[in-house]
């Protein structure tokens, strides 16, 4: 069999094998093609790690509450060899994971996850909320507390009108930048906003108005370390309300309700707490579900769901790297775009991810400027090829830093970013580049410059796509069809694009009488 018919075998097989195990999951079992974001299933993991020194350990964590209006999916836990115990505490309805181990010795990790469906400001509050309805009194710690509290909820009681309106006007004075000698005696001693909620939840609690301190995340996209935050929740006028005194989120989650932590551990050092969220359109979360009932082989294989999900959100990005590659091959195979490197122009659009298109392009050219005239520069010292690269590297860390100094002193965020700018690319980039230009000319290092940019551009464009990102990481059997593609193109040996206007007065003259 020759050379040539073997790779076309071998790159049909490959495409029709992608092709088909695309076509099984999306017509046999309904896996959306495009990503939905009406109908969202969002899976939240809790990462707990700590050190233990054969010593008892107790580590408490709080879980999603369950109520009429919310049913917490598909939960999952990672206890190893600790034992687990479920609580719900009759006071505030939450839930809670209780780990124990007698003589645990050795890091360890215990993990959590769960699917979630968001929550909105028009989410109706459960109807636990509304049986609050008794008066409280504040747990004042002395007569001054207890005076600056009369004074000042009399002034509020004055200048309200309603219930509506006291609520109102004790949440503006309590998130006053400038506090009022009463308002400051009373907040208790809370990290963060954490004190103010307490206050205002005490205090609408008093005037007969439920109210409680939810705690959660925000589900604005797919974050590998999100930050819990705290808000307010509360019944007045028959209309539920929440307020957020930090952010004006129109997703979110709450995981608990109080003033605790999230975590709390006894006989532990060295403890940390990473939550990560992503989003799942509904259609597929329940695809994937089914396929696990009916064992189908190729879902199983095919698909990253089992993964932590800060893997995931890795992969996410690393599938579509391969889209990225099968673009340089075309570009350079057919139209003939001659580039600085072989997939240095992917690795540069990867970059762009972090800068943007624009700023990426700015960067890219003024650091590349520099660094050549810096290489040129020790040209003349004829250093060898190691020193001098490192000499390079260095250079292009101090450029970067000054950048990023430069633009931070003027009040823009740009530069901020460009510290993620790969400084091992850019330095074997601008070596590639005097090399070209010493060995052939400048017009030559200069026109393979424009066409790196001009591949990792559209090679940007290709891997930030959402719809490119959603299909690579929940269809990864098209990296079979990218593979098969590839090895088709790799045969090819005809005229690029960039060659007609080359070959046209030659092609001109055979055909001359």
């Amino acid at each position: 069999m020759s050379g040539q018919l073997h790779t076309r075998l071998l790159s049909l097989v490959l495409v029709l094998i992608g092709l088909g195990i695309f076509a099984h999951k999306a017509i046999n079992h309904n896996y959306p093609l495009v990503p939905d974001q009406t109908r969202t299933v969002w899976n939240l993991e809790v990462y707990i790690e700590f050190a233990a020194d054969n010593r008892p350990v107790r580590v408490e964590a709080f879980l999603p509450a369950r109520s009429e209006i919310r049913d917490v999916r598909e939960e999952q836990f990672y206890s190893g060899p600790f034992g687990l115990r479920i609580i719900r505490t009759a006071e505030n309805r939450n839930r809670k994971a209780i780990w124990t181990y007698r003589y645990p010795e050795g890091p360890k990790v215990l993990r959590y996850r769960t699917s979630l469906i968001e929550e909105n400001r028009q989410t109706p509050l459960p109807a636990e909320l509304y049986e609050q309805t008794e008066r409280i009194d504040l747990p004042f710690e002395s007569n001054l507390e207890r005076q600056a509290f009369i004074v000042w909820l009399s002034n509020l009681r004055r200048q309200s009108a309603d219930e509506e309106s006291l609520v109102e006007l004790t949440l503006q004075e309590i998130f006053s930048a400038n506090l009022s000698d009463e308002v400051a005696a009373l907040i208790p001693p809370l990290p963060g906003y954490l004190g103010r909620l307490e206050l205002a939840r005490q205090v609408l609690q008093s005037q007969g108005v439920p109210a409680r301190v939810a705690n959660g995340v925000y589900l604005d996209d797919a974050r590998r370390r999100a930050d819990t935050t705290s808000w307010l929740e509360y019944h007045v006028a028959d209309r539920d309300r929440r307020y957020f005194p930090s952010g004006n989120p129109t997703r979110f989650f709450p995981i608990w309700y109080g003033t605790e932590e999230l975590v709390e551990a006894d006989g532990t050092s060295e403890l940390s707490t990473q939550i990560s969220l992503q989003p799942l359109r509904l259609a597929a979360s329940s695809m994937v579900l089914d396929a696990a009932d009916n064992n189908d082989v190729f879902l199983r294989l095919f698909t990253f769901d089992g993964l932590p999900l800060t893997t995931q959100l890795v992969y996410r990005v690393l599938l579509t790297i391969p889209v990225g590659i099968l673009l340089l091959v075309f570009l350079r195979q057919f139209v003939g775009l001659q580039t600085l490197g072989t997939f240095m122009p992917v690795l540069i659009g990867i970059a762009f991810r972090e800068t943007a298109l624009l700023t990426g392009l700015i960067l890219f050219i003024v650091l590349i400027t520099l660094g050549l005239a810096m290489r040129f520069y020790l040209e003349r010292l004829k250093l060898l090829l190691v020193p001098r690269l490192a000499v390079v590297l260095t250079f292009i860390v101090l450029c970067m830093a000054g950048i990023t100094i430069f633009m931070a002193d003027s009040g823009q965020r740009i530069g901020l970013s460009i510290s993620l700018f790969p400084m091992v690319i850019l330095t074997m980039t601008i070596e590639r580049m005097s090399i070209v230009w010493e060995e052939y000319s400048p017009s030559e290092a200069i026109k393979q410059g424009l066409g790196s940019l001009a591949v990792a551009s559209v090679a940007y464009l290709a891997m930030s796509n959402p719809n490119v990102e959603y299909l690579m990481f929940n269809f990864p059997e098209l990296l079979l069809v990218i593979m098969g593609l590839c090895l088709m193109m790799g045969r090819y040996m005809g005229m690029r694009l960039s060659e007609i206007s080359r070959f046209r007065h030659a092609a001109e003259k055979n055909v001359d009488p």
